[in-house]
């Protein structure tokens, strides 16, 4: 498994993008002041995410087409199978779902 990382592209969002960082480069405490309430709750889901991740299982299929697609992108070995199956709870418990 990888991640891939590029540039923003849409221009209305990198103008915002930059108008952001050039908020924080002026006064970063009153930038942190903004965004912490959003913060705390993007810190509370995950903490949620966890403790209900050991509940989450994933269908027969879907665990199915995991491999699937893990073999026809020939990955070696299991390792793509296990944190794409990994990933998958994680996003499920993310999204507060148990399958």
């Amino acid at each position: 498994m990888h991640s891939e990382i590029r540039t923003v592209r849409d221009p209305e969002l990198r103008v915002q993008i930059v108008e952001q960082r050039s908020a924080f480069d002026r006064n970063p405490q009153e930038c942190l002041k903004e965004y912490h309430a959003g913060q705390e709750e993007f810190k509370e889901r995950i903490v949620k995410a966890q403790e209900m991740l050991p509940n989450v299982s994933l269908d027969y299929d879907l665990r199915v087409k995991i491999s699937q697609v893990c073999g026809e992108l020939d990955v070696d070995g299991l390792r793509g199978d296990i944190v794409t199956n990994r990933a998958a709870k994680a996003y499920a418990a993310y999204n507060n779902k148990t399958e």
